[in-house]
């Protein structure tokens, strides 16, 4: 007898949080769960499995995990053996293991399901992570980037705000010239000498990838003030991401064809100074690409992903 799915769960795995949408047939949402990150490359397998369900459990509370389609969508999902290694662990876990039929995807290709259905379609994601997914319509698929913060990650809120600290650091020493960032992140972290900034980096916790991206609001801060630094490090930022648009569109062979671009990942809100310059930087390789915002969450496609299976 074929399995008939009575609920749909989309899961969102990225480095700095983890959503769970639970909907039923009809796309309709029930519940909502969210725990801290699940990137295993910023996490490890253990600490982002123990988020991934703390989520799920959340948004499944008081239902029969057997009648359950679900679509895991989780950032550093790159390689067939890191999709090899989820399965295992979710098939091992005595909770998780209840879903039927689980399905695991990197999560660019629920991201680029919250913006289109397009077929000649790209998502690039820009939060804490970076990464670029597409497809055309031969069916052809393409990637480039988020292969994790050692690898790639250019252009990332990770890499933001790295180069922001470095740059501080810089000016600090007399390496580099003065920026309004060095200011701006003592006051918000009540710093006073590069001592300090030391131990606030490398105090009883190294900082993780998603405290070195959360910088990116001092940079941003700095740009609109008018700190040559801060905007050559958001523009530098534009490029990468844009070099990882013009790789997969060439891959794809639509570079000069029309095609769907979204833009998913919280540093695309910082608009003026970065989105803009982004989608100028696009434009100049792909005059007739079109840039799409999210319709809904990527959680909320991951559910919609788990329903299309059907």
């Amino acid at each position: 007898m074929a399995f008939t799915p009575g609920f749909y769960l989309g899961v969102d795995g990225g480095a700095s949080k983890t959503s769970a949408v639970l909907t039923d047939k009809n796309g309709e949402e029930i519940s909502e769960g969210f725990s801290e990150g699940s990137n295993f490359e910023s996490s490890g397998f253990n600490k982002s499995l123990v988020n991934l369900k703390e989520a799920v459990q959340e948004a499944t509370k008081d239902s029969d995990l057997a009648k359950i389609k679900s679509c895991f969508a989780l950032a550093g999902v790159n390689i067939e053996a890191n999709k090899k290694d989820w399965e295992k662990l979710i098939q091992k876990d005595p909770f998780l293991s209840q879903l039927a039929k689980p399905k695991i995807v990197n999560d660019t290709k629920a991201a680029l399901r919250s913006a289109t259905e397009d077929k000649n379609a790209i998502v690039v994601i820009c939060g804490t992570g970076s990464n670029c997914w597409g497809h055309n319509r031969e069916g052809k698929e393409a990637s480039s980037g988020g292969l994790g913060h050692i690898l790639s990650d250019e252009g990332s809120g990770y890499s933001i705000g790295l180069a922001a600290l470095h740059a501080i650091t810089k000016a600090l020493d007399g390496r580099g010239g003065k920026t309004v960032m060095t200011s701006l992140l003592f006051d918000k972290y009540g710093l006073k000498s590069k001592d300090d900034l030391v131990s606030l980096v490398y105090g009883k916790n190294n900082w993780t990838k998603k405290e070195v991206a959360q910088v990116v609001e001092t940079v941003k801060s700095a740009a609109e003030k008018g700190d040559r630094t801060a905007g050559e490090i958001l523009e530098d930022s534009a490029g990468e991401l844009a070099l990882m648009v013009k790789t997969v569109s060439q891959k794809l062979e639509i570079r000069d064809k029309k095609y769907l671009l979204a833009m998913s990942g919280s540093v695309f809100k910082i608009k003026k100074l970065f989105a803009d310059k982004f989608a100028r930087k696009v434009r100049q390789f792909s005059p007739l690409a079109e840039f799409e915002n999210p319709k809904m969450s990527t959680a909320e496609a991951a559910a919609i992903l788990a329903r299309e299976e059907f």
